[in-house]
């Protein structure tokens, strides 16, 4: 991989004032750096900000499953589980980032009808190819009120680490990627210029663009101002997770069964040294709501007692939290659609909800009405490609800082090596390894609200 630095940012950001941009995307999580991803590769110049590290909102906070979703299908939602399916296969087959995993999903007293399920696992295969599923009943290694299961495939992924892959794909193809730059604000003037600043030195630049993309997440309905009815149906919903060491759960498949609280749909998903248990959905109005409550931890582990009583507070080795922006109606966020909505104002356009599995699509669609309002004529088919060849055998501390420009700890051990969330027992050697590159190299950091951040200094 070629360097990508707090190095080569220093040098973006002295080489930001006086350019003029085709599009500015304000947001590095999957949605922003796959529409980024899309356009570079179409030849169109791109400058994609975040105001925190890329993926440091929910594109590191998902349950890291690449899926169509059989709830969706429940809902009679057919086409989009199909564009979920189709965009699963995709990944499965050009990234080794996605993976395959075998999924079990409970039949029994207040779960699944068998029947209506066992339906649903054919629709679920015709719609996305792989092996057929079948009913088995419970020998014992479930509790008494589980009758038997069926077993299907899914996938599960490393989201930071595919938000990562579509950034330096961007950047590789000429776009400018800038984490920890924040957009002061939107004028209301149709195209010219913005003042963007470093949030780690409080630097300004002003940079012109024809038209902002706003795929700013849980913060994107405040980065416009939208209309009434628009901003109703703009609604964030929370997702809570509980992690525990692997060890209380010798399994390899992932559960699907349903909350003994309310019955809402949850998972206990293995991941390497692991085991992630979740999720919530609530509605929430704190677009950066990611501390987990004494309430949401207890509905999750009340939610699994009876199946799995293992799952004890005293087990708990970590946690983590993300907001899912919802678009449309509804007192409940479980019944809203998980598709997303492109809305228009000014030169800006909003890209608000979406799916990890479904970043590709949505990047596509949107990517094709940018160019369609630049005047250019692009075909968006097949992309973003997308290469993760140098990643496949795990991240380095050294190649996070100086291939993946990390520029704090967090940024390693988060959204680079995912540590804090599959091996929390190498977290404190990690970021070991990072004070000690610090130190070696004589790096030079910058102390911002108690965090040290790797930057050079000024001019």
């Amino acid at each position: 991989m070629e360097e990508f630095s707090f190095a080569t940012r220093k040098s973006d950001l002295l080489n930001l004032t006086g350019r003029k941009f085709q599009a500015l995307v304000v947001g590095g999580g999957i949605i922003g750096s796959g529409i980024a991803n899309t356009l570079a590769q179409c030849g169109v110049s791109v400058l994609l900000i975040d105001k925190g590290d890329f993926a440091s909102g929910t594109s590191s906070g998902s349950s890291k499953m690449i899926h169509g979703g059989l709830r969706y299908l429940a809902q009679g939602r057919i086409r989009l589980t199909g564009h979920l399916l189709r965009e699963r296969n995709y990944l499965l087959r050009n990234t080794g980032i996605v993976s395959w995993k075998n999924f079990t999903i409970l039949i029994g007293k207040g779960m699944w009808n068998r029947r209506q399920l066992s339906f649903g696992l054919i629709l679920y295969r015709l719609l996305g190819g792989g092996r057929s599923s079948r009913y088995v009943k419970n020998g014992g290694e479930f509790p008494g009120n589980v009758d038997g299961c069926f077993t299907y495939r899914d996938a599960v992924t490393d989201d930071a680490l595919l938000t990562m892959v579509n950034v330096i794909s961007a950047r590789d193809h000429g776009a400018t990627c800038l984490n920890y730059v924040k957009l002061n604000a939107i004028p209301g003037n149709a195209g010219g210029s913005y003042s963007v600043i470093d949030t780690i030195t409080g630097e300004n630049f002003v940079v012109g663009a024809d038209l902002v993309i706003n795929c700013a997440g849980s913060w994107a309905r405040d980065l416009v101002t939208f209309h009434d009815k628009e901003r109703t149906r703009m609604k964030l919903s929370k997702g809570v997770h509980l992690i525990f060491p692997a060890s209380i759960f010798p399994r390899k498949d992932v559960i699907v069964f349903r909350s003994s609280v309310d019955g809402r749909q949850m998972f206990i998903i293995p991941r390497e040294k692991v085991v992630i248990l979740g999720t919530t959905d609530e509605f929430t109005e704190d677009p950066a709501d990611f501390a987990v409550s004494e309430k949401e931890r207890d509905y999750v582990l009340r939610s699994v007692a009876d199946l799995f009583p293992q799952f004890r507070r005293e087990s708990i080795i970590g946690e983590y939290a993300g907001i899912r922006s919802l678009y449309g109606v509804g007192d409940s966020p479980g019944k809203m659609s998980r598709d997303f909505k492109l809305i228009r104002s000014g030169n800006t356009m909003t890209v608000f909800g979406g799916k990890v599995t479904d970043y590709r699509r949505v990047s596509r669609i949107v990517s094709k009405a940018i160019l369609t309002e630049l005047g250019l004529r692009k075909s968006v088919r097949g992309l973003p490609e997308i290469k993760d060849n140098a990643m496949k055998d795990g991240i380095t501390v050294e190649q996070a800082v100086y291939a993946m420009c990390s520029l704090c700890a967090e940024d390693v051990v988060r959204r680079r090596t995912g540590s804090i969330f599959f091996d929390p027992g190498s977290v404190k050697s990690q970021i070991g390894d990072f004070e000690n590159l610090i130190r070696e190299r004589g790096l030079n950091t910058v102390s911002r609200e108690g965090v040290e951040y790797l930057s050079l200094p000024p001019l």
